[in-house]
């Protein structure tokens, strides 16, 4: 399996390198962009409120942080918008977890579907 970056194998790690829980959101933006816990909660809140206005200064946040650890904006902003679409879903519902993860599996699991995906 590859992640995007080494850090997010330890993070996604168990979910097979799908974004599935907020908790994860806060860890990628602590270890990727130096977030303090409190920072990361409000990263989430923005997420789960699907706040526009907060999510874009959140997203600049994220960015300038990440480039100060050495990971290119490109690549920040693309992990970022893998959180966000987080926003779109009710994390809460296994059948949204499922959904979640067919769309963002790695693309050579073909066999697997939507409904083989056991809830954690």
């Amino acid at each position: 399996m590859e992640f995007l970056l080494p850090q997010m194998k330890e993070i996604l790690g168990d979910t097979y390198g799908v974004i599935v829980y907020q908790e994860q959101v806060m860890e990628i933006a602590k270890a990727l962009a130096g977030f303090t816990l409190g920072e990361a909660d409000l990263l989430r809140k923005a997420m789960g409120k699907k706040d526009d206005v907060l999510m874009e200064r959140q997203k600049a946040h994220f960015l300038e942080g990440a480039k100060g650890n050495g990971i290119s904006e490109a690549k920040a902003a693309a992990i970022f918008d893998l959180m966000a679409q987080l926003a779109g879903t009710d994390s809460t519902s296994p059948t949204a977890r499922r959904t979640r993860c067919w769309r963002t599996r790695p693309r050579f699991s073909r066999r697997i579907t939507p409904w083989s995906i056991s809830a954690p």
